[in-house]
């Protein structure tokens, strides 16, 4: 999958990264300035990925994988019905919000670390008993795919 640059700056905001100072809604457009660099540059280094501040490959990847992630989760703990896919759009925005709302936590839609951690926490609350949450949240992945 290939995000382009408003895909991956809607995705950099859903997870609480800095896009300037009026974050998604003064940086909405298909260019790679210095807030998206940044940005990018920051979520790289978290990840342990090559900072290079671009959209490459292995940055598509890591943050697919994240946003997979954090719907599969959701529908876990919230019953969101999002479809898991990559792209960090209005049903997973609104479905954090829910799952935000649901925990007491600020209903910002905006899924930071914290906010990842916590939704982890609930999700493997509502598995079976000894169930591994990374390999059923991998296989019902694999199944999207």
């Amino acid at each position: 999958m290939a995000y382009s640059l408003t895909q991956i700056k809607e995705v950099l905001d859903g997870l609480g990264y800095n896009l300037g100072p009026n974050g998604i809604n003064g940086n909405y457009d298909a260019t790679l300035d210095i807030y998206t660099q940044a940005a990018l540059r920051e979520f790289q280094a978290q990840y342990s990925l090559p900072i290079t501040g671009r959209l490459d490959a292995a940055t598509e990847i890591k943050a697919g994988q994240i946003v997979k992630n954090l719907q599969y989760s959701l529908n876990l703990t919230v019953n969101a019905k999002l479809p898991v896919s990559e792209f960090y759009g209005p049903l997973t925005l609104r479905a954090m919000k829910t799952f935000q709302q649901t925990y007491s936590l600020p209903a910002t839609g905006i899924a930071n670390l914290t906010v990842r951690k916590k939704l982890d926490e609930e999700a493997k609350k509502r598995l079976p008993r000894g169930a591994d949450f990374n390999a059923l949240q991998e296989e019902a992945l694999q199944q999207v795919v």
